[in-house]
């Protein structure tokens, strides 16, 4: 049933040979690795309005908006341009963390890795909650229904990720392109309108009140409405984290999507924030600015208005979407390298990290759960772990050229320090701006991923040690062990586990712990008939414990002998239907658990399959 379900959900399971298949074009890709950023445009303008609306210098908000938008267009510019260079210098998956590795050695890497681990899990939940609040936005569903939703969505998505590369592709391609009609429409006839009134400037931009730049708590206004505003640039990233799924030729078109996704990002982004300017739209609770934009350019009962609601709903959901392809490519590099579990590295039915796609799903469901899906609530959170990884990766960059000093090197090494100092300056100004708002979360699960980094290798590398065979030629001899067979009563399913016994040891004993007395006296006048001459020994217990004395007895047996080995058959029965489990009790499968933690002891179970009732 369970095989007959999963089939249903993900498909039919893809052969190895199907992964060359599997590989993406530039439009597929585009609609895969861009949600992340095309999304940030849905809510960027609103985080910084929020910020300077807040503020003292509210009557000026509009004027203030102007170079706080300007600067994080120049800034996508710069990460655009410094990641072509890395996917020019490490076209294999592991973008940032790869070079991190490779130029600023194990720290820098596990830095770079825990960042981008926590960016993906907070791309997914700010992406789905800010989805959910596009919903409610219309006023169709109540804000009551937000978490519900979004964790609907994050699950709605782990399925369609499942799926596969192109598939998942596929499926999201419409919504994606759908998302970039829709705001070319609403900027593009925003503008127009716009242009039809002479592009005159609302009356707080042309002739403020009061305005001085030489005032700090204005700068210090402008540096927290530009945290607020880098939320923006999430997403950049993702293409050099998963290189190897575009088509031939895989660099070229792996840089062509990046500058495609600046190019539509910084687009995007600038439109709406020039309409919100240009209308003086003011944030309110209840309603994003992205819906009062659209309500304002198109009317709020018009077909247009919903698009633009549906279609942001779409890209801010699927958003999502370029966290389930970096995630799981990113933590299985890292498994690979021995710093996660090793079965992130395994390849689900359709070729894809099922484990890391899952492990993203519950993580991300968690923290929206915990913040109840709002967004305002997780923003905070967010951008810091990937300008950190910005820095890092612009900082590996200028190395790599300083180092190889390939042809037109010194340019590129321009490019990657301009982007190292001015990433490493947002990352200052995020922490420093949004460590009281929530930031100090991000701060404290950076470090504790690093060492479970640490913690994991540790234990790869001692499990390698102790595991690897000696110089000195080995031959294993035969070993005299001791076989105890646990019997709680006596029946069909028990004689093939006594017979089994025989057959491995000449030394076989058998148990039974005495619960109820007259059970017991029951097996003692059948064991004579049916217990295949083995011996019988009843342990008492008073308590009615049953694992304490097997335990008991069992470390008695082996100081009895001197042999190395005990063998431990556990009989148990297999009915024929799953929900019959829970028709009896699984007691074996407790002291299987208990036993196999104990050194010197072998466990092993006879199983006797029930017949499928009639």
């Amino acid at each position: 049933m369970l095989s007959v379900f999963k089939k249903f959900l993900i498909g039919d399971p893809l052969e190895s040979h199907h992964l060359l298949h599997e590989r993406l074009s530039i439009p597929l890709a585009l609609s895969v690795f861009a949600a992340d950023a095309l999304s940030s445009t849905a809510f960027a303008t609103e985080e910084i309005l929020i910020a300077i609306y807040s503020s003292a210098f509210a009557a000026q908000i509009h004027l203030l908006t102007i170079p706080v938008a300007l600067a994080i267009v120049v800034l996508i510019a710069i990460v655009s341009l410094s990641y072509l260079q890395v996917v020019a210098a490490y076209p294999e998956n592991g973008g940032t963390y790869a070079v991190s590795k490779d130029r600023l050695g194990m720290t820098a890497s596990h830095l770079a890795g825990a960042s981008l681990l926590v960016d993906y899990v907070l791309v997914v939940a700010v992406g789905v909650s800010a989805g959910v609040a596009a919903i409610s936005s219309t006023g169709l569903i109540s804000e009551h229904w937000n978490t519900i939703l979004a964790i609907g969505f994050i699950l709605l998505m782990t399925i369609i990720n499942l799926r596969g590369v192109r598939e998942s592709g596929k499926v999201l391609a419409f919504p994606a392109y759908l998302f970039i009609g829709s705001m070319v429409l609403l900027v593009g006839m925003g503008l127009y309108q716009w242009g039809l009134e002479g592009f005159l400037w609302p009356q707080t931009v042309m002739r403020p009140v009061g305005f001085s730049w030489g005032n700090i708590a204005l700068v210090m206004l402008l540096l927290n409405a530009f945290s607020h505003g880098c939320s923006a640039l999430t997403g950049i990233e993702a293409v050099s984290n998963g290189v190897q799924v575009f088509r031939e030729p895989v660099q070229r078109n792996a840089q062509k999507t990046i500058l495609w996704i600046g190019f539509i990002l910084a687009g995007i982004f600038l439109g709406v924030t020039l309409l919100a300017i240009v209308y003086q739209i003011v944030p309110k609770s209840g309603e994003t600015v992205m819906s009062q934009v659209a309500r304002t350019v198109f009317g709020g009962s018009s077909f247009f208005y919903y698009l633009v609601q549906a279609s942001t709903l779409a890209i801010l959901v699927l958003s999502a979407n370029t966290s389930f392809a970096g995630f799981p490519r990113l933590a299985s590099i890292l498994a690979d390298d021995g710093y996660l579990p090793r079965q992130l590295m395994s390849l689900g039915d359709k070729l894809v990290f099922s484990n890391g796609i899952i492990i993203l799903a519950v993580l991300s469901i968690l923290l929206v759960w915990l913040f109840h899906a709002e967004t305002h609530a997780l923003i905070p959170l967010f951008a810091i772990g990937v300008f950190l990884s910005f820095t890092l990766a612009q900082c590996g960059m200028v190395i790599y050229h300083w180092q190889e000093k390939h042809p037109g090197w010194k340019g590129s090494m321009l490019i990657n320090g301009l982007g190292m100092l001015t990433t490493g300056l947002t990352t200052i100004i995020l922490i420093y701006e949004k460590f009281l708002e929530g930031a100090w979360i991000v701060l404290v699960a950076i470090p504790l991923i690093m060492w479970t980094f640490r913690s994991v290798k540790n234990h790869y590398n001692d499990v390698a040690e102790q595991l690897a065979l000696s110089e000195e030629d080995y031959c294993p001899v035969p070993i005299e062990h001791t076989v105890l067979v646990l019997v709680s009563s006596l029946n069909r399913g028990t004689i093939p586990a006594l017979e089994y016994a025989k057959t491995i040891s000449d030394r076989v004993e058998a148990i039974h712990v005495s619960l109820n007395p007259k059970a017991t006296e029951r097996l003692r006048k059948a064991w004579d008939k049916w217990g295949c001459n083995i011996p019988l020994t009843i342990l008492n217990s008073p308590y009615r414990n049953l694992v304490g004395p097997i335990l008991k007895y069992v470390d008695e047996v082996e100081n009895r002998y001197e042999h190395d080995l005990v063998t431990i058959i556990v009989p148990e029965f297999v009915t024929s239907k799953w929900w019959h489990i829970l028709l009896h009790n699984q007691t074996a499968v407790l002291i299987k658990a208990l036993l196999r933690l104990r050194r010197g002891k072998v466990v092993t179970t006879v199983r006797f399959h029930l017949d499928v009732q009639k």
